[in-house]
C-alpha cells in the first residue's frame, strides 16, 4: 500500500496525507470529548463541607424531581423554606424536617422560577423567566397569594430581558434585577409605577455589569446588589440610589461569581459564591469562605444561625450532553453561635 501511494502524484500524496491525519486527529477529539463527558457524568452527590470552624454543613431536602434545578432559595416569615424549579416552574414548600409539598397550580401558571422572595405577611413574589433555554429573552414577576392564587404581580411596558432576583424594601416596594439590560427595576407595593431605579456605574471598556443578586439591608436602608460578571457587591441607599462599593474582585484569580445575597440582622453579608462552588461572607471588605464543594449554588436565604443553600447545578442546561448530578438538593449551613 505504501508503495502504491508513493507512486502517486505529490498532490494526490498530499490529500492521502490529509485525510489520514485529519481522521487521525478527529478519532482523538472524539476520544477526548468522550471521556470527559464520562468523567463529568461520572460526578457523584458529594455532599458539602464547611470551612471554618464551628461550622456545620448538611443535606437539608431533597427535591423530587430530576429536572428541579432550583435557581432561588428562600424562607417564609413561618420559617418555611420555598424553593422553585428553573425548568418546570414548580414552587415547593419545604417544612423544618425538610418534608417537601409542591403549591398547586405553579407548574401551569410559572414557565421557569429565577428568583423568590416574601412579603411580611407571607404573600410570594416569584421572578419568572418563562423559559428554561438559555437562548430565550423576557420574563416576569408573580404574585402568589395567601389562599394560593397566582396572578402577575407588574407588567414592564419596556419588557424584560434576563430577570432574575426579586427583594423588598420597608415599604412594600419591590425591586427586580435584569441580568442582560444591566438594571435595577422598581415597583410600588401594588405593581404599579413601574421604572429603572439603578443602573450600575459605567464599567471600563467593553466589560459588561451584571446585576444580579439583591436583598434588603434594613439598618442602612439600602439594597445590597451582587454583579455576576465584574463580581463586586453594591450598597445602593433607597432614598437617593447613590452606591458604595463594599467589594470588588478586580483581576485577582478565582473570581467568585457572585450570585444570590442576604444580609443577616446583625449586619453580616452571605453570598453564594456559584464559579468556585461555595458560600462566602464579606468580613473586613474581603470574602471568606464559610463552605465550599456544592453544586452550582446560585442562592442562599438566612433564617435563625442557618444558611439555606440552593444547588442549581445548571451546567448541564448549557451543554445537554453533561447529567446534573442528582438528587437535586437544598442544603444547610449550621453558623457558629
Amino acid at each position: 500500500m505504501i508503495q502504491n501511494i508513493q507512486r502517486l502524484g505529490r498532490g494526490q500524496r498530499i490529500v492521502i496525507f490529509i485525510l489520514i491525519f485529519g481522521g487521525a486527529l478527529m478519532a482523538l477529539i472524539a476520544v477526548t470529548v468522550l471521556l470527559s463527558l464520562l468523567t463529568l457524568n461520572a460526578g457523584g452527590n458529594e455532599p458539602a463541607v464547611a470551612l471554618l470552624e464551628g461550622v456545620s454543613v448538611r443535606e437539608f431536602a431533597i427535591l423530587p424531581d430530576n429536572d428541579a434545578y432550583p435557581a432561588s432559595v428562600g424562607v417564609a416569615p413561618n420559617g418555611r423554606v420555598y424553593t422553585g424549579s428553573y425548568v418546570t416552574g414548580a414552587v415547593w414548600s419545604i417544612d423544618s424536617t425538610g418534608d417537601v409539598a409542591e403549591l398547586p397550580g405553579t407548574r401551569d401558571a410559572i414557565g421557569a422560577v429565577s428568583g423568590i422572595t416574601f412579603a411580611p405577611d407571607g404573600t410570594i413574589y416569584i421572578v419568572d423567566q418563562l423559559d428554561a433555554d438559555t437562548r430565550t429573552l423576557g420574563g416576569a414577576l408573580k404574585r402568589i397569594a395567601l389562599d394560593g392564587t397566582i396572578s402577575d404581580f407588574a407588567v414592564m411596558d419596556d419588557g424584560l430581558s434576563l430577570p432574575d432576583d426579586v427583594a423588598l424594601d420597608s415599604q412594600g416596594r419591590v425591586y427586580m434585577s435584569d441580568r442582560g439590560l444591566g438594571e435595577i427595576w422598581r415597583f410600588d407595593s401594588d405593581g404599579g409605577n413601574a421604572q429603572v431605579w439603578w443602573i450600575p456605574p459605567e464599567a471600563a471598556g467593553e466589560t459588561r455589569h451584571v446585576p444580579t443578586g439583591l436583598a434588603y439591608d434594613a439598618a442602612n436602608d439600602a439594597m445590597i446588589v451582587t454583579d455576576s460578571n465584574l463580581n463586586v457587591i453594591y450598597r445602593v441607599s433607597i432614598a437617593d440610589a447613590s452606591a458604595e462599593v463594599l467589594y470588588e474582585h478586580g483581576n485577582r484569580e478565582f473570581a467568585p461569581g457572585l450570585d444570590g445575597v442576604v444580609i443577616t440582622p446583625d449586619g453580616t453579608i452571605y453570598v453564594a459564591a456559584t464559579a468556585q462552588n461555595g458560600v462566602v461572607t464579606l468580613k473586613d471588605g474581603e470574602l471568606e469562605y464559610v463552605a465550599g464543594q456544592f453544586r452550582s449554588p446560585s442562592d442562599v436565604d438566612y433564617r435563625d444561625g442557618k444558611l439555606y443553600v440552593a444547588n442549581f447545578d445548571s451546567f448541564s442546561l448549557v451543554v445537554s450532553a453533561v447529567s446534573p448530578r442528582l438528587p437535586f438538593a437544598i442544603d444547610v449551613i449550621e453558623l457558629a453561635s
